[in-house]
């Protein structure tokens, strides 16, 4: 478990106990065309390493702190011919720090019926993820809202605020 993850984990945590602000980096293991079952045990196991290290690195820093999870694209609603998922459109996005409001799912749930899924296969995407980023920087940060929509996330919109930022 002392893996690459845990090192870029404490790294990251050193540096913003400093003048740091952001930190970005990935974990792989997500690619689950094959054997998904085996293969997201493994991806969350390296998620929770990463994110009780940059807890516990960051200590008192961790009350200020927002870690957004997400990815670019989703996975299809029903399982390929080698018991696994395939790239598709909509996708999740899971959140932790001390600076977020916890213990909640949101979004839209669009359904996984056959009159529900994008083009036939895909999780229906209601939000934008990146919506959900740009109202962390607005509220962390101060960012504005059009500063936000047109050249950190150029043609987003925001949409209403989610209310995730404590």
């Amino acid at each position: 478990r002392n893996g690459e993850h845990v090192k870029i984990a404490e790294f990251a945590a050193s540096r913003l106990r400093g003048d740091t602000r952001i930190a970005s980096f990935s974990v792989n293991g997500w690619d689950t065309h094959a054997r998904q079952s085996n293969t997201l045990r493994r991806g969350a196991d390296v998620l929770v390493d990463t994110i009780l290290t940059l807890k516990a690195g960051l200590g008192p820093v961790w009350g200020k702190t927002a870690v957004l999870c997400m990815t670019e694209f989703g996975r299809t609603a029903h399982e390929n011919g080698s018991a696994g998922t395939d790239h598709g459109t909509g996708g999740a996005l899971l959140y932790a720090g001390g600076a977020l409001r916890g213990g909640q799912v949101l979004g839209q749930w669009p359904g996984l019926g056959a009159g529900d899924l994008y083009d036939g296969r895909d999780l229906l995407p209601t939000r934008d993820v990146r919506a959900y980023a740009a109202w962390v920087m607005r509220g962390l940060m101060g960012l504005d809202t059009a500063l936000l929509e047109q050249a950190v996330f150029p043609g987003l919109d925001m949409g209403p605020n989610p209310g995730i930022v404590l």
